[in-house]
């Protein structure tokens, strides 16, 4: 019984058969048949494995002059100011060009203790102030708990800029910011680092390193310069809020901070 092809089943029909000349296709079906279960034409030695192995071993290009010499500049820092205007030529990361301000590390004399905080938030970065707004205000009543004050630890961010609009930061960008990091501790010379957050964490245990599992204890982080410092990993102040499990963990940890610092257990 022939089928009667209806209004709607032909303006389908036609509008594959755009799609198909859209795409390409100058034919629906091979004039010749195609054993499917033959064996496969030989790989063209074009594209063997072997000819492609020179180019997957090819030295990688030398880096510029001008990040060669940045670098350089940034290590080399002997001190705050200097570290500060190496910032604004940082290879490998432009977040300088869209964050309102650049957060510096603050350095207290002779500090003992240094807080690493997390990526600069809205209120940081409008700022230009570490720790700023319903965070440090959540920090100074966490330490308060155990009498210390930020007054008294030096503090740095995990990077100095704000990602747009807030998002997450690269592995690239971490990976470029790590040293402007190291060398700000180096240059605070503080005998143990607090990390307040995943990335500080990252940055200083490891790109794997996951705050859930690391926090609860101290381990060592190795600068660039070889210095081993002792880290505390922490959570987020702006985590506690929401989260019963972060107040607990955090307070555990301020607990662990404060037996470490008890001077039965001073080092």
């Amino acid at each position: 019984m022939p089928q009667i092809l209806t209004d709607s089943m032909t303006s389908e029909a036609l509008a594959l058969l755009r799609l198909y000349q859209d795409w390409g296709v100058d034919c629906a079906l091979d004039e010749s048949p195609v054993d499917r279960m033959a064996e496969p034409p030989p790989i063209p030695r074009a594209f063997s494995r072997k000819a492609t192995r020179p180019a997957a071993t090819a030295s990688k290009p030398a880096a510029s002059p001008i990040i060669v010499a940045t670098q350089a500049s940034l290590t080399q820092a002997q001190d705050l100011a200097a570290l500060a205007r190496s910032l604004p030529d940082l290879p490998g990361c432009a977040l300088a060009r869209t964050a309102t301000h650049t957060l510096l590390p603050i350095h207290v004399e002779g500090a003992a203790l240094m807080l690493i905080g997390e990526t600069p938030d809205a209120d940081e970065d409008r700022s230009g102030l570490l720790f700023a707004g319903p965070s440090g205000q959540l920090l100074d009543r966490m330490f308060a708990s155990i009498g210390l004050s930020r007054e008294m630890m030096s503090q740095a961010p995990a990077l100095p800029w704000r990602p747009p609009g807030g998002r997450d930061v690269t592995l690239v960008e971490m990976r470029a910011c790590r040293p402007v990091l190291h060398r700000a501790i180096a240059l605070c010379r503080p005998q143990r680092l607090i990390t307040l957050g995943a990335t500080p964490t990252r940055l200083l245990l490891g790109e794997d390193s996951v705050l859930t599992r690391v926090r609860g204890r101290w381990a060592e982080s190795t600068l660039e310069d070889g210095t081993v410092l002792p880290v505390l990993p922490m959570r987020h102040p702006l985590q506690l809020p929401a989260s019963a499990t972060a107040r607990r963990d955090a307070w555990r940890d301020l607990l662990l901070l404060a037996e470490t610092l008890a001077p039965s257990g001073a080092s």
